[in-house]
């Protein structure tokens, strides 16, 4: 019996085997006749890098009274691409049939409405003279290279700023970049020269930055003065909230289980939305005595499921939270923004201003763009990667390492909140979190003092109570209607 249980045993794995074998077989047919990607050795693709450009291009009259021809312009392009430079596509009837560009003579079948058809500014697209269709200056200033100054070409119109590009083959700054590519970086450099930048590369950015630093995303959904919890209620819920980092669910049930108070996650949030849009006047505005050891970082936020950004600017020496925006985008407008409000918080803006950042270019167009719009001159102190390779990265990188752990600092704090399920909600706890660390945390660096002592608060031993009087001081500074 139990040999013929064996035997029958033995005949299913072999017929098992013969299954197997046949749909591997039919697996390998699918796969080798597919048109999905083959799985390859990962490649090394080079991109282009985000560089700036240290200095700024002249603004000089337009002397250049040279003639272009745009056939000659179009004979040129056909030979580099190999193909015709076509004609404007236009999904509306042209303006100004008549009109030719006044730089290289092209027809009006080359002519963009640059104003999207509500003005009548146009841009050539043979080479791309910017001009207006009814008039024409018979002096006018334009970009130029500091390094040849040729006249700058605008190649890009992007939201916010444009690029301006010397077009200028015999410039020093194009024949110095490529001296400097290695051999194998050379000849990539003649099949995919768009990989590389050797030309000068200027920005031009039209924000207002006045404008878009004083918006706020914080609306307060409740009055302060009229909540039906007692203002005890109130510290602790944020003592919890912001000083030991419990998501409002938490909190609301430790009030509960703790002290018998019944109040929802909602209600604590609102309470926090309605705090944070008093003290944030007295965050900005207060009189901080402040050091020259100023450091930059911007690090993630977790906001309604995708990444949003975090712009720190921190006094490293007095341990001082001078900047917190938030936003959506890691741009030049946002670092801008960022160093407005570190710009606020100076009686009188330092002659020698300086600021400890990482290797993001944002922070050296930023500097380009205060120096150019706002007259305000500082310098950069770059730290790049983990390693020191400069002595500038090794004198400063402590300095670095301190905002890395502020960062960290406020991470582990939001952590229980799985991230933020609104831009305000993002908004109001960094701000709580900012006031905290200046006026109520102690600070082991600081011999456990507070970084900004405030008179009012020395008399206070519970954090509940602090709090309490810190809100009512931000309010009674808030301008009256």
């Amino acid at each position: 019996m139990l040999t013929q249980l064996l035997t029958y045993l033995v005949r299913i794995i072999k017929l098992q085997q013969q299954i197997i074998l046949i749909l591997v077989t039919q697996l390998t047919n699918i796969y080798m006749h597919s048109k999905i990607p083959r799985l390859e050795k990962p490649t090394y693709q080079r991109f282009n890098q985000f560089k700036a450009d240290e200095k700024l291009p002249l603004l000089a009259a337009n002397t250049d009274t040279k003639q272009l021809d745009y056939q000659q312009r179009l004979q040129e392009y056909f030979q580099q691409h190999q193909k015709p430079l076509k004609p404007v596509k236009r999904r509306k009837p042209f303006k100004y049939p008549e009109v030719t560009c006044p730089h290289c003579g092209a027809p009006n079948e080359y002519l963009y409405s640059n104003g999207g058809g509500q003005t009548d500014l146009l841009l050539c697209k043979i080479c791309a003279h910017q001009f207006r269709a009814n008039k024409t200056f018979s002096k006018e200033l334009v970009l130029r290279c500091p390094y040849c100054r040729n006249k700058l070409a605008q190649v890009k119109q992007r939201v916010h700023f444009k690029v301006w590009r010397c077009q200028n083959l015999q410039c020093a700054y194009r024949q110095r970049e490529i001296s400097r590519l290695t051999p194998s970086e050379l000849e990539q450099y003649q099949t995919n020269p768009n990989q590389f930048k050797v030309r000068y590369r200027y920005r031009e950015y039209d924000f207002n930055l006045k404008g878009v630093a004083n918006e706020s995303t914080i609306q307060p959904i409740v009055n302060l003065d009229r909540i039906q919890a007692s203002p005890q209620v109130l510290g602790i819920s944020m003592t919890y909230y912001v000083n030991y980092g419990l998501s409002a669910a938490k909190t609301a049930a430790i009030m509960y289980d703790v002290h018998g108070v019944k109040i929802s996650k909602q209600t604590i949030l609102n309470y926090a939305q309605a705090i944070a849009t008093n003290v944030r006047p007295f965050l900005d505005n207060y009189p901080y005595q402040l050091s020259s050891n100023f450091v930059g970082d911007e690090t993630y936020l977790r906001v309604k499921g995708k990444w949003n950004y975090l712009f720190y600017f921190y006094d490293v020496d007095k341990k001082i939270i001078l900047a917190d925006y938030v936003t959506p985008k890691r741009t030049t407008e946002s670092a801008c923004i960022a160093i407005y409000q570190v710009l606020q918080k100076f009686p009188t803006i330092p002659a020698d201003l300086r600021f400890t950042v990482d290797d993001n270019p944002i922070y050296r167009v930023a500097r380009l763009y205060y120096a150019q719009h706002e007259g305000i001159s500082f310098d950069l102190n770059i730290v790049k990667g983990l390693t020191n390779e400069s002595e500038v990265a090794k004198q400063h990188r402590p300095a670095k390492q301190t905002i890395e752990r502020l960062n960290r600092s406020l991470k582990a704090n939001y952590r229980p909140m799985s991230g933020f399920k609104s831009a305000s909600g993002s908004v109001t706890y960094v701000t709580l979190y900012s006031l905290c660390h200046n006026f109520l945390l102690r600070h082991q660096s600081l011999d456990y003092r507070v970084p900004v002592e405030i008179p009012e608060l020395k008399g206070l031993t519970r954090m509940p109570d602090k709090w309490l009087k810190l809100i009512e001081i931000a309010q009674e500074q808030l301008p009256t209607a």
